[in-house]
């Protein structure tokens, strides 16, 4: 069998957040994996107006967190989710890990857009791996349970259509459909929509026609993999916002925020107990509750505020992080710690 290349790890709110050992970092905050969509992504969104039909992108679906999040809080209202998501394992798993939002209707909502799903590039044998992991499986939710005795293991390891149809099918018609047809109570989600995207954000997004009220950004960290927190990445999301749109992010990276003023966003901070906890952007002034202070903005004026920068849409993490320290090194900027130093004196 394929090695596993996701942990899964039960964080404090008893929701599952997954440890990405490829790239060595965690998914979602231990604190909780829910609690962290709803404070960081779903909070901020209490300052803004949401009308009837709104219009969100989710950068990074991941399992599905912030997707989950949002239809589960505004559920009288129709929302129409763009997700992009790179790794389609991930979107599989997505209604089959414990969210400890317990909601059936929102797990075959997922299910049945997923099944909407053409592509070939499943690892179904990874995925039937993880999912039938003695560790795993006590993290997984009801229905991930119900549905591991229903198939045979060994003939879900081809990567053919073939397979992967039968698999998604055999999941909608078992657990959904057939529940659907005894239960003359509509799903509360079925007024909304969610459309998956499979590539590499920096692509996806410009096949994207649409302007959003709401985008979540919720890439790996910049440290980590700056490619989707560079200015021309988000130059890309600006062009797809309206006046009144905003942009969330659990992120607080000076070069990030450094890109958004430059971009000409209003930027501000996600406050949680007061302490600065993530990003929020806008054209909108008045949305922005929490602007940047003078420290922060002068942050952004030294090297630490120097951009990531991408302007092909197609750089390396390490060229990326390579070029923006070739600049720092020949940038006339004061550096951070000369700032830092400035403030004590």
């Amino acid at each position: 069998m394929s090695k596993k290349i996701y942990k899964f790890i039960k964080t404090n709110d008893n929701s599952i957040g997954l440890y990405d050992e490829k790239v060595g970092d965690i998914l979602h905050s231990k604190t909780g994996a829910l609690k962290e969509a709803n404070e960081k992504f779903i909070k901020p969104l209490e300052n803004i107006i949401l009308n009837d039909e709104i219009n969100v992108l989710d950068i990074c679906y991941g399992v599905g967190y912030n997707t989950k999040a949002v239809l589960n809080k505004y559920k009288r209202i129709k929302i129409n989710i763009d997700a992009l998501e790179s790794d389609i394992n991930l979107i599989y798993l997505s209604p089959l890990l414990e969210d400890n939002i317990n909601d059936d209707e929102l797990k075959n909502f997922i299910i049945e857009k997923i099944c909407n799903i053409s592509s070939e590039d499943i690892n179904t044998e990874y995925l039937f791996s993880t999912l039938i992991d003695s560790d795993n499986k006590k993290f997984l939710s009801s229905l991930g349970l119900k549905i591991i005795p229903q198939f045979d293991i060994e003939g879900y390891k081809s990567k053919g259509a073939v397979h992967n149809n039968r698999f998604l099918h055999n999941i909608y018609y078992n657990y959904i459909s057939n529940n659907m047809i005894n239960n003359s109570k509509p799903n509360k989600y079925n007024n909304s929509d969610l459309s998956f995207y499979l590539d590499d954000a920096r692509k996806s997004i410009m096949t994207l026609n649409k302007l959003y009220d709401v985008v979540f950004l919720d890439a790996y960290s910049p440290k980590i993999d700056p490619v989707l927190w560079t200015i021309d990445f988000l130059n890309e999301v600006k062009k797809r916002m309206n006046n009144n749109s905003i942009l969330v992010s659990y992120s607080k990276s000076v070069p990030f925020r450094s890109a958004l003023v430059e971009l000409g966003f209003c930027v501000g901070k996600t406050l949680i107990d007061n302490i600065d906890m993530g990003t929020v952007a806008s054209f909108n002034s008045n949305i922005i509750i929490n602007k940047l202070s003078d420290y922060d903005m002068n942050l952004i004026s030294t090297r630490s505020g120097i951009t990531f920068k991408d302007p092909d849409l197609n750089l390396f993490p390490s060229e990326i992080l390579n070029n923006r320290k070739i600049e720092s090194d020949s940038s006339c900027r004061i550096s951070r710690s000369s700032f830092m130093k400035n403030l004590t004196r």
